[in-house]
């Protein structure tokens, strides 16, 4: 495939180039001026069009869009204590598939290549992530404790051996829930299978302030630090949230490779404004942008966290100068690479995940800066289309693998019995 004639902006210089890029396979062989096309190899005229890299989503619970508007206005614990938790137990394997297609229809079409998913019957979403063509990082959600613990985490641990390197576009990791939640030997459990198999661990911490108190008050060390004590904390690890990291834990991280998934919106719908973004890029820490839960976001659209991130850096500190367009759009692309993966960027030997994105958008006119009309003004009608591992998932703003008409159909039968009551109390608490 060539695509010729394109405008490629380079989110990790904020650089501009008007060049051709030739994919061979799932790779980009070249990226110059004037290379001719070859006999029978497909050609996309791109001088329309502004070529990017595909974007990353580095925390999510993608079959959560069936629960999209359940739990709205509510505080975070009776978000999870009243609602999803509760709900999440209607949950079928059938429903988990249909949620994951809806997800990565969504975020495809909003020029997500890349999404680390966090959650249950990961089977299932691997089959739907497969079919309609996104790349992805599955990590089994674990809780270590509770009812079917045993159960449960024998399953995820038969699929992350099944699976890992089943596919080229999914990659899996091991998923502790989190700190407040996963009994310390548990832990400790898992950070021997982690060391043993080479496998990454995706876990939450220290999302809200009482989970530092509590931390603190029972084992005597901030979430943080008490994670990297059972040797969780490490190259590759993925931190989703760590929004109460303390200085010294910010440290912590760098220095041991693990890495921040931040989730900026689902931040601010709870009303929580810490000042995390900022203190992270000063310390050199790696962080991308995530949506979480779209039943906690609203939508997995990884651009909207992008303009959440920076005017949440900027109210955080009350600095208009924080969140600096130089600093977040890389954040968009960036954690591609947390799979591991050579992918992220348009240079020649990178996977070929790539968007179109319509220079002829009310949105995007004039390109006075082009780099703050994508971090301020994009939007998924502007987006044309998408490239996975050099397939193309979107075409003219529509998928190519799947039948949207139909799948909507299937979500909609899905939601209709999963937001009911059927549980009397969650499957975890949420809280001190």
């Amino acid at each position: 495939m060539l695509i010729k004639n394109g405008t490629i902006l380079h989110f990790e210089n904020l650089s501009v180039e008007k060049a051709d890029i030739l994919i061979k396979g799932n790779r980009i062989e070249k990226v110059a001026k004037n290379i001719e096309s070859t006999p029978g190899e497909e050609v996309i005229d791109a001088k329309n069009f502004f070529v990017t890299s595909g974007f990353a989503n580095t925390h999510a619970h993608v079959p959560m869009v069936l629960f999209r508007g359940s739990a709205e206005d509510v505080k975070s614990t009776d978000w999870f204590n009243k609602y999803i938790w509760v709900y999440e137990q209607n949950l079928t394997p059938h429903d988990i598939y249909i949620g994951a297609l809806l997800g990565a229809a969504e975020m495809l079409l909003n020029g997500v290549t890349t999404v680390f998913d966090h959650y249950f019957e990961m089977q299932e979403v691997f089959k739907a992530f497969t079919e309609v063509g996104i790349r992805g990082d599955l990590a089994w959600a674990v809780f270590g404790r509770g009812e079917n613990s045993d159960e449960n985490f024998k399953k995820a641990m038969e699929f992350t051996e099944s699976y890992g390197g089943k596919s080229d576009l999914i990659t899996v990791s091991l998923g502790p829930h989190s700190p407040y939640i996963c009994p310390e030997g548990f832990l400790k459990k898992v950070a021997e299978i982690s060391k043993q198999s080479g496998l990454k661990v995706h876990i939450h911490v220290s999302e809200e302030e009482w989970e530092v108190e509590k931390s603190l008050k029972e084992t005597g060390k901030t979430p943080i630090a008490y994670l990297n004590s059972l040797g969780i904390l490490k190259e590759g690890t993925i931190l989703a949230h760590a929004y109460y990291a303390t200085d010294e834990e910010l440290q912590l991280i760098k220095d041991t490779g693990a890495r921040i998934a931040h989730a900026a919106k689902t931040y601010m719908r709870f009303g929580f404004m810490k000042d995390l973004l900022p203190r992270a890029l000063k310390a050199g820490v790696d962080i991308a942008l995530a949506t979480d839960g779209p039943a906690s976001n609203a939508n997995l659209s990884i651009f909207e966290v992008a303009r959440d991130a920076a005017l949440l850096a900027k109210l955080s500190v009350k600095d208009a100068e924080a969140g600096r367009i130089e600093q977040v759009v890389p954040l968009l692309s960036r954690g591609t690479a947390f799979t591991g993966r050579r992918v992220g960027q348009v240079k020649e030997g990178f996977l070929a995940d790539l968007v179109l994105i319509k220079k002829d958008s009310v949105s995007l006119v004039p390109e006075t800066n082009i780099f703050a009309n994508i971090l301020y003004s994009l939007s998924a009608r502007d987006i044309d289309t998408v490239l996975v591992n050099g397939n193309i998932v979107v075409k003219h703003g529509n998928l190519v693998n799947i039948n949207l008409s139909d799948l909507l159909k299937e979500a909609r039968k899905s939601a209709k019995h999963l937001v009911v009551r059927n549980a009397d109390k969650p499957m975890q608490t949420f809280g001190k």
